[in-house]
């Protein structure tokens, strides 16, 4: 029964690492011909081979990124690496007016080095110095099999390409590396790109046909596979200048006929934006333009302000008919390719009315969906919320800028400037709740320190004290406790300017947990004493109920640190016992820090069905919930239980592990630790696991 539980659980762990793994990797797109480099390649990174530097070459457009994309996934299907990491250092795309800028993900070695760090568990790499990062990347290397990934290297300077492949030439054997190029690469194995042949062109301009519904002539495929030189990202991207509706093909053709290199695509950009015949299709643009991610159909209507649904369709057809948005398969959200990006906020210039009436509608309209689908009574539709996430944020970014730049041109909060603060510090509190619930702690710190900027230019201090409070848990969960203690502290202090007495309490809260992490175990037992009182107050109201769980069970977390096992059971009891409340609206929220809590007492106390039990029902709540810290506190329990019992070694590694990815995600030091040294724990009392893995 246990094998099969056990086999069962790995199976589903590797179906999710290998999700995880593919959606870190940029959009798959459809690949033709290249069967012999991907034969190469594949042979290339098999473990037995003395390669581990390969270089993909060849001009742009001609697929080396594609290519690289293919075999990366290839790998994730295949189990060829524990890890593949990819890093783009393009800092420029081609547009109508030639080379525009764009912000690489990578232009030295250290960026490099921190976003292997962020991959392999370690986010924190930046802080150390360039010769520490060199030297924990490669620890980090050294313990898991990682294909490594450089696209457009040529970007980065001939000094750091220098000191990368310096930093590569002593990488661990666990490490294998592609390097894409338009220049040649002076390392490893050379792999070099030409044009798709005739038959692969044909095959990549029929697919395209018919996902857009269109016939060219074997004639005109000729000429254009041959103006090309059989350059897929010009084959495509004619393929949907083709697509309009009453277009000549022998027209595009007729224009790409001028030059067969790649800038010509400008020209194919520029002409197709001519033949948008309706002014809302352009509106669409601009609005997908102006957001990083895939927009809802929705939002896309209400923002562009297009009341009459068959002229918003007539639109989206028309777009898509040009290959300028495409629909996202699985759900009703449009998005476009970063390049028709860069071109369609190029002509921002001619419509910079519209475009900041967007900015502010977007604005708008993520502040009315956060308050319909944030409140703790929503908490099950999270995710769906969590799809427009970086919208979101981008909005937060714009609010942000802009009141900097009102502030520089004034040096006083306008009416306009106002009102775009009170936006952000309503996407702050909405949202820095969902970010802080689904483990995205960094995210929410960005936001809540923009957050807090505006709401102390709107003299806000209800807000300033919660910003500042939502700062301090962060870095109290990172086992920052001084940090944490300096924003708790300023917490309070914002709240003498408020008659908020569960504001207040919450502070107090705050500032008697950071003082019971830094040992001062009386004061904390006053502030959190004092804030039961206050919470007594307020028995009928859920944030009273919530304030008093916590309150308890902060206390049981004192007494538990005291070694007094009775009480800090009694004090985790208390806690559950009124999170559970029948007033309370929802009581799963947070009974998996009570259960977590109980469970940690009983397995002190060696009663380890108690614990075991506790443990797995925690582990349950905080599933439900979603809260990714109780859930690697309840895995780290239950491996604790496995391990002092000898019951099931191989599932308690397998727990700590997961606990430990966990709590490496969210940055939580103390709990790394406290994991590592158990996972060491569990592998000197049996060995043989890790030889069996």
């Amino acid at each position: 029964r246990y094998t099969r539980k056990i086999e069962s659980l790995t199976s589903s762990g590797r179906e999710m690492e290998k999700s995880a793994a593919l959606s870190k990797l940029p959009r798959r797109p459809y690949f033709v011909g290249r069967e012999q480099e991907l034969k190469i390649i594949m042979q290339s990174l098999q473990p037995n081979s003395r390669t581990f530097i390969i270089g993909i070459e060849g001009i742009g457009g001609v697929g080396k990124s594609a290519l690289a994309i293919e075999v990366s996934y290839r790998c994730v299907e295949n189990d060829l690496f524990g890890s593949v990491i990819w890093i783009s250092a393009k800092e420029s795309i081609l547009t109508l007016h030639g080379i525009e800028p764009i912000i690489p993900e990578a232009k030295t070695l250290s960026d490099i080095l921190i976003t292997i760090g962020t991959n392999l568990g370690n986010p924190t790499i930046g802080n150390l110095s360039i010769k520490d990062q060199i030297n924990r990347a490669y620890n980090l290397l050294a313990r898991r099999s990682t294909l490594l990934v450089l696209d457009n290297f040529e970007s980065l300077s001939k000094n750091e390409q220098r000191e990368a492949l310096e930093f590569l030439r002593n990488s661990p054997m666990t490490l294998k590396v592609i390097i894409t190029s338009r220049e040649r690469v002076s390392e490893g194995q050379i792999i070099r790109l030409q044009g798709l042949s005739f038959e692969e062109s044909n095959a990549l301009l029929d697919w395209e046909s018919q996902q857009k519904h269109i016939q060219l002539t074997k004639d005109q495929s000729k000429q254009l596979i041959t103006l090309t030189g059989g350059l897929p990202l010009a084959l495509l991207w004619v393929q949907g200048q083709v697509a309009a509706l009453g277009y000549s093909v022998t027209q595009v053709l007729d224009k790409l006929s001028l030059d067969a290199d790649v800038p010509i695509l400008q020209y194919c950009f520029n002409h197709s934006w001519n033949l948008l015949g309706q002014a809302e299709a352009k509106k669409l643009l601009f609005i997908l333009a102006l957001q990083p991610d895939a927009v809802s159909r929705t939002a896309l209507k209400e923002i562009a302000g297009v009341e009459s649904n068959d002229t918003f369709e007539n639109a989206i057809s028309e777009l898509l008919q040009l290959s300028l948005i495409e629909q996202e398969p699985d759900r009703d959200y449009f998005s476009i390719l970063p390049l028709t990006r860069r071109f369609v906020r190029s002509q921002f210039a001619g419509s910079r009315k519209f475009i900041k009436q967007a900015e502010l509608k977007t604005a708008q309209y993520y502040v009315r969906l956060l308050a319909q689908k944030s409140s703790f009574k929503e908490w099950r539709g999270y995710d769906d919320l969590l799809l427009d996430r970086n919208n979101i944020l981008g909005v937060a970014q714009w609010c942000y800028k802009s009141i900097q730049k009102w502030q520089a041109k004034t040096g006083a909060l306008t009416k306009q400037a106002r009102n775009i603060a009170e936006i952000l510090v309503q996407i702050g509190m909405h949202f820095g709740s969902v970010l802080w619930q689904r483990a995205y702690w960094y995210d929410r710190m960005t936001l809540t320190h923009a957050s807090l900027t505006a709401a102390k230019l709107l003299a806000d201090w209800k807000s300033v004290s919660t910003f500042a409070r939502n700062i301090a848990w962060i870095y109290f969960y990172q086992g920052d406790y001084l940090r944490a203690l300096h924003w708790a502290e300023e917490s309070l202090s914002a709240t003498t300017k408020t008659e908020d007495k569960l504001l207040i309490a919450a502070a107090k809260r705050l500032l008697g947990t950071v003082e019971l992490r830094l040992g001062n175990f009386e004061r904390s037992e006053a502030l959190l004493m004092d804030v039961l009182d206050t919470s007594g107050e307020f028995a009928d109201d859920d944030y009273g109920i919530y304030s008093k769980g916590f309150a308890e069970y902060g206390l049981g977390d004192l007494e538990y640190e005291r070694g007094n096992n009775k009480k800090a059971k009694q004090w985790y009891q208390k806690a559950l016992d009124t999170w559970k409340d029948p007033a309370r609206k929802d009581p799963i929220r947070h009974i998996s820090l009570a259960l977590n809590g109980l469970g940690f007492v009983a397995l002190r106390e060696k009663r380890y069905e108690d614990a075991k039990r506790l443990f797995m029902e925690g582990i349950q709540s905080a599933e439900e919930f979603g809260r990714l810290d109780e859930l690697a506190r309840g895995q780290l329990g239950l491996a604790s239980v496995y391990l002092e019992t000898g019951e099931d070694l191989k599932t308690s590694l397998m727990m700590i592990t997961d606990s430990i990815e966990s709590f490496q995600r969210l940055g939580m030091q103390y709990e790394i630790q406290k994991s590592q040294a158990l996972r060491d724990q569990i592998l000197k009392a049996q060995p043989q696991i890790l030889t069996a893995e």
